[in-house]
């Protein structure tokens, strides 16, 4: 039971930690994976599609949370399916997210080395922000809560800036004719944009440190409501400046986009050197959720301290971080991840629900 007044959090927090939790590699990624996929320039009807099922899929995670306040999945997982079912459904959501903090830690190490720091190796790079999430999540999660709280609005400010100064090279041809191939081409883009909001399973956890769990289901609609659009906006915007053919052959479309944006006078040069600093601080803030969310399930599993866990957890994410042989490599690691995160979310948690009605387990949804 979560009773320590310190590690509360407010429904403000909460969804703004839902839409943190989702916004990261889906910005630079999303547009040339659901490219290649669709085929067409109807991407972004796809995006707002997957938006949907993610709030079905928030809205089901929730309603199971809510069934036992101040109780995260790692402590009702034994109360609803056994102890054997639900300590092995813990330990896999627990390596969920360990694998997932490897592969972000990774991807922003990429990243900052490619854009920023091209001559720092990049095991310092991952070694310097592994040691500053390892710092934040040993306060909890209110300090991470009050710093996504500071930066998830200037992120999406600074988004909202940089799509703006795109408009520039938009030309809406290129998102044209909208379903000229018909629904099939938007429904085989639902698979790499579900992908993308990944991070609405972090309610699993959530709810359990929310003043007001009452409001959890409203936390999390909002979280995800502020995500879908600003993901739309970035496809729309990928494909009307470069095509859908470019897009597909850029490692990062978004980046490529950056490059093209020319303020008048020359007043600011190398847009992309910018894009990368408001990318990494999104980056930054997503992966220390999911790091106190890895360290968090081991401390409930063994019932000890998450903190006890966040310093041995570090060794492990490192070396998942360096599995990758490459870029190739990592963007194959992700989409075993978009597949392992659409169990976490979408099957898991319907599951659990209904056992739980079934056996009369926690408390009737209010």
């Amino acid at each position: 039971m979560i009773t320590n007044h310190k590690e509360q959090i407010t429904t403000t927090q909460a969804s703004l930690m839902v839409s943190k939790s989702m916004i990261g590699t889906g910005i630079l990624i999303l547009p040339q994976g659901l490219s290649k996929e669709v085929g067409t320039p109807d991407g972004w009807i796809s995006v707002i599609v997957s938006g949907l099922l993610a709030l079905l899929a928030g809205y089901i995670i929730v309603k199971l949370s809510q069934r036992f306040p101040k109780q995260t999945f790692y402590q009702y997982s034994q109360t609803v399916a056994g102890k054997l079912l639900g300590r092995s459904a813990s330990i896999v959501l627990t390596l969920y997210y360990i694998v997932c903090s490897g592969y972000l830690l990774r991807f922003m190490g990429e990243v900052i080395r490619m854009y920023l720091l091209d001559n720092t190796p990049l095991e310092v790079i991952m070694i310097v922000f592994l040691s500053l999430a390892a710092y934040l999540t040993v306060g909890g999660i209110n300090p991470i809560a009050r710093l996504t709280e500071l930066f998830l609005p200037v992120v999406v400010f600074l988004l909202l800036v940089f799509i703006v100064f795109s408009l520039g090279g938009f030309e809406i041809d290129n998102i044209r004719p909208v379903l000229g191939d018909g629904m099939l081409p938007v429904l085989k883009g639902i698979k790499p944009s579900i992908f993308s909001y990944s991070g609405t399973e972090i309610m699993l956890i959530l709810p359990a440190f929310m003043i007001e769990p009452r409001k959890a289901v409203k936390a999390s609609l909002m979280g995800i409501a502020l995500v879908i659009p600003l993901y739309t906006l970035v496809v729309v915007i990928a494909i009307a400046t470069l095509t859908v053919d470019e897009v597909k052959t850029v490692a990062w479309p978004m980046m490529s986009v950056a490059k093209t944006i020319e303020l008048p006078g020359g007043f600011f040069e190398r847009f992309e050197s910018l894009f990368s600093v408001l990318w990494v601080i999104s980056m930054y803030s997503a992966f220390v959720i999911y790091q106190y969310a890895a360290s968090l399930g081991c401390g409930q599993l063994f019932r000890k301290e998450h903190r006890t866990f966040i310093y041995a957890c570090l060794p492990v994410i490192y070396l998942i971080a360096m599995f990758p042989a490459d870029l190739n490599s990592l963007f194959k690691f992700g989409d075993f991840l978009g597949y392992s995160a659409l169990f976490i979310a979408a099957i898991m948690p319907p599951c659990f629900l209904i056992i739980a009605k079934l056996r009369r387990k926690g408390l009737e949804s209010r």
